[in-house]
């Protein structure tokens, strides 16, 4: 976490509107990509993503550890698609395909339709929110010894499937 982006969040979670604001814009592409791979596509994307940022706006004097901010708002936007938009698309078909979007390619999509919900959120959220293993662990509220054999599966399957 870089001096800019911990400044602001100790400004956020004193109130400051503006300092929310910018730390939303700083992730607000990074969740995106969590939640559409999540909830695959893009309506349900951007609401689990809005719903998260007005979760974490409301609830950020709350947030303990200013430098905690990035986990805390990745905690938000996972419980937001698992509770409000996981429920309607795993009712989909399991044919359906991601809607295209630039920065996943296809064969990436279908490596990571094979994997069930907790694993694709544990290797998206190592791979677009950079969290190590613990975070996750903290995020998932899951062991993070399960956090790691899952990403290691998961990854392993990934791999086959790119072969």
């Amino acid at each position: 976490m870089t001096d800019e982006i911990l400044k602001l969040a100790v400004y956020a979670k004193g109130g400051d509107k503006e300092a929310y604001g910018k730390l939303y814009e700083h992730y607000s592409n990074d969740m995106y990509r969590f939640a559409l791979s999540i909830c695959k596509n893009s309506s349900d994307a951007e609401d689990a993503v809005q719903e998260a940022a007005l979760s974490v706006f409301k609830s950020i004097h709350r947030l303990y550890d200013p430098t905690k901010f990035k986990a805390y708002l990745f905690t938000a936007l996972s419980n937001s698609c698992k509770k409000t938009f996981c429920e309607i698309t795993a009712q989909l078909p399991e044919t359906l395909v991601y809607e295209t979007e630039n920065f996943i390619s296809a064969d990436v999509k279908k490596a990571l339709d094979l994997l069930d919900t907790q694993s694709r959120e544990i290797v998206l959220l190592s791979a677009i929110g950079g969290f190590k293993s613990g975070e996750i662990a903290k995020i998932l509220s899951i062991p993070s010894v399960t956090v790691r054999t899952k990403k290691k599966r998961a990854l392993m399957r990934m791999r086959k499937e790119l072969e």
